[in-house]
């Protein structure tokens, strides 16, 4: 076939693709058009200017790519044709602003190469600024990490970053540029984190009062732990154990009907701490006494040591949407033992963890915590009580068991800051 066959049925090709297009041009967009193409030994060039052509694309193809192609494509889109003869051919197109460029792999990675070698060059000649940060709300050691993190690309190869950790200040020497993006950084990561206040009341109480503040463990499922880890649960059996939690549904009257608890007799109020956290940071509280023993050093000589024996809370919050927190709980009740181990008293412990999701202010109530007592209360009528053989007769002798349940009280308040 002589070129100037060739050349002719590429221009009536052409023609009948342009009928083709104007056609459907007002039914479909350039991109979703299909074609079929039947076409032998067309360069590879001149194929992909005729579907960059029909697919309106602006392109230019580098002079490296050479070689024909045969096509034979039925119904397929124009941009589906235009990729598959790239990949064929081993070629890659990139696009810059509005002009999409044609190149062969080996041209691409080559050119890369040397345009970041040439980016070297040019920065090893940009000057070099240092500026100084004063961080407000996070440790400055933390943004120096993130800074010189190899997978974050902020620091240059002439980048240098020092944290001061007695002012909190973050002094970085690099080019302007990164400085503008350690810059946003900062300003992302340096910001005030929310506290959370945890009020705690400790109250050791009787059913009555469970009863007045319409408390019901029942419809809360009891949390289970191993037998040897856990709290005896009234809603469980004895061979089970667990911790009751519950959800206070009016909590405004708490403290006034917690403060009258003694003068009712229905129990007593421990203790009522209070502290802050951050988010996601764990508080703590402790409530009980250390045990003393005797201990011995590998040098003979003896000293007193203590073992806590205490009932502790650790409450880590996590703030979430709509004005809620979700709470992780650990208890621990660490009671003496009666035995004794070469001379250290045994610590007899218990532990158990949940999560429990409450409204801001809304108070958890924390039970399972059972108290046994038994008073001997001995009456009789003076010295009628006394007569020999009779005496019993006048006297009376009572065992009242009081049992009570020890309640713990948790209330989350989200303070926000200005």
């Amino acid at each position: 076939m002589t070129h100037f066959n060739k050349y002719l049925i590429i221009m009536l090709f052409f023609l009948s693709l342009n009928y083709f297009s104007f056609s459907f041009a007002h039914s479909l967009k350039e991109s979703e058009k299909k074609i079929s193409l039947d076409l032998q030994s067309l360069s590879v060039q001149d194929a992909l200017h005729m579907l960059a052509k029909l697919s309106g694309k602006n392109i230019i193809i580098s002079p490296l790519v050479t070689g024909n192609i045969s096509l034979h494509l039925h119904d397929i889109t124009v941009l589906k044709a235009f990729e598959w003869v790239l990949k064929s051919r081993n070629l890659i197109q990139y696009q810059e602003n509005n002009i999409f460029f044609v190149v062969s792999r080996e041209e691409f990675v080559r050119d890369k190469t040397e345009e970041l070698k040439l980016q070297e060059i040019v920065m090893a000649t940009v000057p070099l600024t240092l500026q100084v940060w004063q961080i407000h709300y996070a440790r400055v050691e933390d943004i120096a990490h993130l800074i010189q993190d190899s997978n974050s690309s902020l620091l240059s190869k002439r980048g240098y970053v020092h944290s001061d950790t007695r002012t909190n200040q973050l002094c970085v020497q690099d080019t302007r540029e990164h400085l503008n993006s350690i810059n946003r950084l900062i300003k992302h990561v340096d910001i005030p984190v929310k506290q959370v206040l945890i009020e705690t009341r400790l109250a050791s109480v009787d059913s009555d009062f469970e009863r007045e503040l319409g408390i019901s463990f029942s419809a809360v499922a009891a949390v289970q732990a191993n037998q040897d880890q856990g709290f005896f649960n009234s809603q469980t059996s004895p061979a089970h154990y667990g911790l009751a939690v519950a959800k206070l549904a009016d909590g405004a009257l708490l403290d006034i009907k917690l403060a009258a608890l003694e003068n009712t007799g229905h129990g007593e109020l421990i203790s009522s701490p209070s502290l802050f956290t951050a988010n996601q940071q764990a508080a703590s509280i402790e409530s009980g006494e250390e045990i003393p023993y005797q201990e011995i050093s590998r040098s003979g000589a003896t000293g007193i040591a203590f073992k806590k024996a205490v009932l502790s809370l650790k409450v880590t919050p996590q703030i979430l949407p709509d004005n809620r927190v979700l709470l992780q709980l650990q208890i621990n009740q660490d009671k003496p033992s009666n035995r004794i181990v070469l001379g250290v008293p045994a610590i007899t412990t218990r532990q158990i963890t949940t999560s429990v999701l409450a409204v801001n202010g809304q108070t958890i109530v924390l039970g399972g915590i059972f108290e046994s007592n038994k008073d001997n209360i001995k009456q009789g009528v003076p010295f009628l009580d006394k007569i020999p053989l009779v005496g019993w007769v006048f006297r009376q002798h009572n065992v009242i068991e009081n049992k009570r349940e020890l309640l713990v009280f948790v209330t989350p308040k989200i303070m926000y800051t200005s």
